[in-house]
């Protein structure tokens, strides 16, 4: 029989999973609310109902389930077993889901970082597929990275390196939720985003996207603030571009130290690619060493979604 690899993204809101092939194709994709119960049991048993019924599927095709591989949104210990914390499951620490799942459906389970599977999977089957060494950036509510090199995932000595939104950018900037100030995540995150946008409107600096919110300012999420750049708004145009500024300085600092051939931009906030672009490099170039700033790429991600399962799947058939 063929073998073939479970694969899970879990997420506070859904979950995603499916079965990946050695070719990298994805069967049975499926999206999932994660529920209301996000204790570490109940999600254990929601994951496991889900494997099961996947796991049933591969049988019915013919394919043996080689092991299953889940991202997780939180820090995972070296291990691979072990989740060490997880913002979306506040009350989750330490918490050996490995275990969990194995007594459950008594097949091997490895874990790593959502955003590590995403960049392994953007890697294997999207925009990263032609360079060795690569970084993803996930633009949402946090920001979350990923980071290949010599095309294997870099987690570090203990198993979370990766964390780029938790690079500081203002030494005293505003207050990050991991403690710190000044981080990326808290300035260039779906949040800070959302906020600077309020203020724009309340000020009175942005006619097109009060408009497009109909005047109530809390109805702004971050596509109406790309309709309205889209819209030829200069207010939301400028957001964006300071948005990319606070991405580019980075970059630049994670290339001097790295020397990825490309940095991919992925995520919900990266529908705004258009706007953020420009900044990004021209930051890059301007304080990162010359060779490295002209020969990167940045570029947008591919896989949407299906990355972080994709990568899951990968991380099984490379054991």
């Amino acid at each position: 029989m063929k073998s073939i690899a479970l694969a899970v993204d879990l997420g506070g809101t859904n979950i995603k999973a499916g079965l990946v092939d050695e070719a990298g194709v994805l069967h049975d994709y499926l999206i999932t609310a994660t529920g209301l119960d996000l204790s570490e049991e109940a999600v254990a048993d929601r994951l496991s109902h889900i494997i099961s019924d996947l796991k049933s599927k591969a049988d019915a095709q013919g394919y043996t389930v080689s092991g299953i591989g889940v991202g997780v949104p939180g820090g995972v210990y070296e291990d691979r077993a072990t989740i060490s914390q997880a913002p979306n499951f506040p009350s989750w620490r330490d918490v050996p889901m490995k275990q969990f799942l194995e007594e459950r459906i008594e097949l091997p389970v490895l874990l790593d970082n959502d955003a590590n599977l995403a960049a392994y999977g953007e890697s294997w089957m999207g925009a990263g597929r032609d360079v060795d060494s690569m970084i993803l950036l996930t633009l949402g509510t946090g920001i979350g990275g990923g980071v290949i090199l010599d095309g294997k995932i870099w987690r570090g000595a203990w198993g979370m390196a990766g964390e780029i939104g938790h690079v500081t950018v203002e030494r005293d900037g505003p207050l990050c939720g991991c403690g710190n100030n000044g981080c990326l995540e808290a300035l260039a995150g779906k949040n800070a985003i959302i906020e600077e946008a309020y203020r724009m409107v309340t000020d009175g600096k942005s006619p097109t996207l009060e408009t497009l919110v109909q005047g109530n300012a809390d109805r702004i999420v971050p596509e109406t603030i790309f309709q309205a750049a889209c819209k030829g708004c200069v207010a939301s145009r400028l957001l964006f571009e300071k948005m990319g500024e606070n991405i580019g300085i980075v970059c630049a600092s994670l290339l001097n130290v790295l020397g990825v051939e490309k940095f991919i931009l992925g995520g919900g906030m990266s529908g705004a690619y258009e706007f953020i672009y420009g900044s990004v490099v021209q930051e890059i170039r301007r304080r990162a060493y010359r060779i490295p700033a002209d020969r990167v790429r940045v570029e947008k991600a591919l896989l949407g979604n299906k990355a972080g399962v994709l990568g899951a799947g990968r991380m099984v058939i490379n054991i």
